[in-house]
């Protein structure tokens, strides 16, 4: 899975709003309501899209206009979301939406090397048995087409961190 930060700000306006729609007028209605936290992250979500001054119209009437066409003004003279918000000139809690879907971004990097040491093992370990990855998929109920794709291609993002280590133990008790 490649994480864009579009598609992280889509499921993170999800996720803080409760509400399962990219709609900007129903996330604005939910910002101004009942979810305040997520009004950094609508606005960014607008901004990805080229529609923060939308968003900022949208938000006429709310607490959260002043600050909306601020940013609206300020986002739209940008070219690059990514260095402004690593630059000191973006404020500390549209910053704090680049640090959360860096640290979710990391976390799957992280764990597919760490899936691909236990391949590693894992491989290892049926080498030394003579186990097969057809008799490890029939012992552990696993799809054979993941299963080869994992261990004989590479590929970590076919199986899960669990899964992995699921895979792993079992050649382990194998040998």
């Amino acid at each position: 899975m490649n994480l864009t930060f579009k598609g992280f700000l889509r499921s993170y306006c999800r996720e803080l709003t409760g509400l399962q729609t990219d709609n900007l007028r129903k996330l604005c209605k939910a910002v101004a309501t009942d979810a305040p936290a997520a009004a950094e992250a609508v606005m960014l979500f607008a901004a990805v899209q080229h529609r923060a001054d939308y968003l900022a119209r949208l938000s006429g009437g709310t607490w959260m206009e002043h600050d909306y066409l601020i940013q609206a003004q300020t986002l739209d003279a940008i070219d690059d979301l990514q260095t402004y918000l690593e630059s000191s000139k973006a404020p500390t809690r549209y910053k704090k939406v680049w640090n959360a879907y860096l640290a979710k971004r990391d976390r799957i990097l992280a764990d597919r090397r760490i899936i691909e040491l236990m391949r590693q093992r894992t491989l290892e370990a049926l080498e030394k048995t003579g186990t097969t990855v057809y008799r490890l998929c029939k012992d552990l109920d696993m799809n054979l087409g993941n299963a080869y794709a994992y261990l004989h291609a590479g590929d970590t993002a076919k199986v899960s961190k669990d899964t992995a280590r699921r895979i792993m133990e079992y050649a382990d008790s194998a040998s």
